[in-house]
């Protein structure tokens, strides 16, 4: 399994969960499930997709890094951190 990261800097969860609501999310077919983190003391809001493989995640990198860029134009007006991690343990 393997896991995109995205951290936007500034505490903006509402506006980042409104946009990704209605987003098509026909790049990210192979997704196996996706979590929006807030964390309002360090102001950032980070977005976690899962999938299976490492492929999948690297098809689905073009349109994430789309999205990415949109919301830091929209909403956030700084640009996002994009890490690529492999999941070592799930319970």
């Amino acid at each position: 399994m393997h896991a995109r990261v995205i951290t936007f800097p500034g505490n903006h969860v509402k506006e980042v969960v409104k946009f990704l609501n209605n987003l098509d999310k026909k790049g990210f077919k192979e997704a196996k499930g996706s979590y929006v983190l807030a964390d309002p003391n360090n102001e950032k809001t980070m977005t976690v997709t899962l999938w299976d493989t490492k492929d999948a995640l690297d098809a689905s990198m073009p349109a994430a890094e789309e999205v990415a860029n949109q919301i830091a134009k929209d909403i956030t007006g700084m640009p996002p951190k994009i890490e690529v991690y492999e999941v070592a343990h799930q319970s």
